[in-house]
């Protein structure tokens, strides 16, 4: 719902932008998790939708994190106290915890499509290893859209949000494969109701 007053989630307001892009992250995690039951059933739908959802995280959530790490922690870290700081130096942290997870789920991917069918046992890992990434994100979601976004108002000029939108231009042009993610994006809501509805069992 767009709430009257709410600057629009563009790069030229960077800090709704990344909390716009929080919900496409929550959006692609919660595919990836309930993509493990039409693994059985509906194999190629669900390997499909694993896929978009990776190619996205790969892609416009690598772009994310950079555009947290390289222009706005290091903005926010200027005028921090040194609790702020701490908390801040934690979500970056997570980044990387996040990251091994997220290695972990694309290696069992991997295994997934590597035959024509699944077991069991690889499907429990996987829909295991996608519950963990989500549940991790959601806390840290959580953190930056409840803390961070208020630390950012409070601190940043107005001379540094333009600059951290501009780097964010800059980031997202140099992307190689950020024109593919446009035509993903624009079939995903398609997949991920494919997904959410519960696959057939017998």
């Amino acid at each position: 719902m767009i709430q009257i007053g709410t600057p629009p989630a563009t790069i030229d307001a960077p800090i709704e932008h990344l909390m716009a892009c929080h919900r496409r992250i929550e959006q692609r995690l919660d595919t990836l998790v309930h993509a493990a039951g039409h693994l059985g059933k509906d194999r190629a739908v669900a390997l499909n939708a694993i896929r978009t959802s990776l190619k996205f995280l790969d892609t416009s959530g690598m772009l994310h994190t950079k555009d947290e790490e390289e222009s706005l922690f290091p903005r926010l870290r200027r005028s921090l106290s040194a609790a702020e700081l701490a908390f801040v130096d934690s979500l970056e942290q997570q980044h990387g915890e996040a990251e091994a997870i997220y290695s972990e789920l694309k290696d069992l991917v991997q295994l997934l499509g590597a035959t024509g069918e699944s077991s069991s046992e690889l499907i429990e890992r996987y829909l295991d290893c996608a519950k963990e990434l989500r549940n991790f994100y959601g806390d840290h979601i959580k953190a930056e859209d409840e803390i961070l976004t208020v630390l950012a108002r409070r601190c940043l000029t107005g001379d540094e949000i333009s600059e951290i939108s501009s780097e964010m231009r800059t980031r997202r042009a140099n992307a190689p494969d950020l024109s593919s993610v446009v035509v993903l994006r624009a079939g995903f809501d398609t997949i991920h109701k494919q997904i959410e509805r519960p696959a057939n069992r017998e």
